[in-house]
């Protein structure tokens, strides 16, 4: 007998990855970066060995950064609200499946197909630098795997955000206004101990404190999900 969670997994990942927002995501939004990249000054793109600042890995990175969390958190959110009001969830009460699973699954879907547009446009970044003549060394390798990690971070704090708003919230535009004006907060708070002296200001010090805090979300919309009456 297939596991059900498993099963609900593979169904959310489906439904994420054939959304219109993720064409987006995967297909258009990295085109226009690359396009984009082009058209900057040429004082900003040199090669490095010329003494740039910027090169199109970094500048996928930062366009992906200021896109990624914020998509990620209103996908998992609109989902989740919109099936309440559709009265989606009245159904798994007679199926066997925990109410706990279909909050992992989501945030597992949203996480897996933003991180994996996230790692196409790093790529595509790389594969810029190349052609332009960056060589592929190995603190460019290393720096293009912080990124990539960094990355994920924003991505699973964002979706953490966005599973908590979406139980808790009852309508679309309540859940939209919190991501957009408290939501996006969040991924500043596992700094807070570095810039109060308390924590060394380390990058995987802020990675670890960002897993806990998604673990907290994740823990904290299960409770209240699993306590909601559908």
């Amino acid at each position: 007998m297939r596991n059900p969670t498993l099963l609900l997994v593979k169904d959310e990942l489906w439904g994420f990855a054939k959304s219109k927002v993720m064409l987006v995501l995967w297909v258009i939004l990295p085109v226009l970066a690359i396009l984009g990249f082009f058209v900057l000054p040429s004082e900003l793109t040199m090669r490095r060995s010329m003494g740039n600042q910027l090169s199109a890995m970094a500048f996928m990175s930062l366009v992906e950064s200021s896109v990624a969390g914020t998509v990620a958190a209103l996908m998992v959110a609109v989902d989740i609200v919109s099936e309440k009001n559709r009265k989606v969830y009245e159904l798994y009460v007679i199926r066997p499946i925990k109410r706990h699973a279909i909050i992992v699954a989501k945030f597992v879907a949203v996480f897996a197909c933003v991180a994996v547009a996230c790692l196409v446009s790093l790529l595509l970044g790389l594969g810029v630098d190349w052609i332009r003549g960056e060589p592929l060394s190995g603190p460019m390798i290393y720096d293009a795997f912080k990124a990539l990690v960094s990355l994920t971070a924003v991505i699973a704090l964002s979706a953490g955000v966005g599973v908590f708003f979406g139980v808790t919230s009852k309508t679309l535009l309540v859940a939209v206004i919190l991501i957009l004006y408290v939501g996006q907060n969040v991924t500043i708070v596992p700094m807070l101990p570095m810039f109060f002296g308390i924590l060394p200001q380390q990058f995987w010090v802020f990675m670890l404190l960002s897993a806990v805090l998604v673990g907290v979300l994740l823990w904290a919309s299960a409770a209240l999900f699993k306590r909601s009456e559908f």
